[in-house]
């Protein structure tokens, strides 16, 4: 699951396999299913089976080191996430995966943490939460993180974050702390 979920973040296309093999097959079948578009089958040894075109389209990013930088933070955060975390953490986690994807909505993440948009809503609300806040909270703090990563330019940082152009990230950033990314990042020590 991760790498169809990584592929499909990084060319932001809903890359499908042809056919996914496991040793295990899994306990919910029809949520793999419906992930990946295929049913998954038992075999000896684990597999994914691609497309040529999906497995040539491009990486909407050619900066190799940001994604070596990206990936095993995300994995550190996700292997973190337990059923004793509260559901803001849970809502956190899951936009840490979605946000490069583009796909940071409440249903998106609803979906990604198997609840309903108005279950989801009604446990933020118990939390003294809501969704807009821990998403512009999530992101002002990996655009601070962004920031000091030089080698990343604004439109990247504004890719990263699941804007679809930089404008959009700086005015944001603007609203959250009353600069721009360029002067907080030349702000830095």
């Amino acid at each position: 699951m991760f790498f169809v979920h990584f592929a499909r973040i990084a060319t932001r296309h809903q890359i499908r396999p042809r056919a996914v093999r496991s040793p295990v097959l899994p306990e919910d079948p029809l949520a793999f299913s419906e992930f990946f578009g295929v049913e998954v089958k038992q075999a000896q040894r684990p597999s994914l089976l691609f497309s040529s075109e999906d497995a040539t389209r491009p990486f909407l990013t050619a900066n190799q080191q940001m994604w070596q930088e990206f990936e095993p933070r995300l994995k550190q955060r996700l292997s973190e996430l337990d059923h004793s975390a509260t559901t803001s953490e849970r809502v956190h986690s899951a936009l840490l995966e979605l946000l490069p994807s583009g796909a940071a909505s409440m249903e998106a993440v609803s979906k990604k943490l198997g609840t309903s948009s108005r279950t989801l809503q009604r446990r933020l609300s118990q939390e003294a939460e809501t969704f807009q806040t821990i998403l512009n909270r999530t992101r002002e703090a990996l655009a601070r993180h962004y920031l000091r990563r030089p080698e990343l330019t604004a439109a990247e940082i504004a890719f990263l974050l699941g804007y679809d152009d930089p404008s959009s990230f700086t005015r944001a950033f603007s609203a959250w702390t009353g600069t721009t990314p360029e002067k907080a990042r030349a702000a830095l020590p």
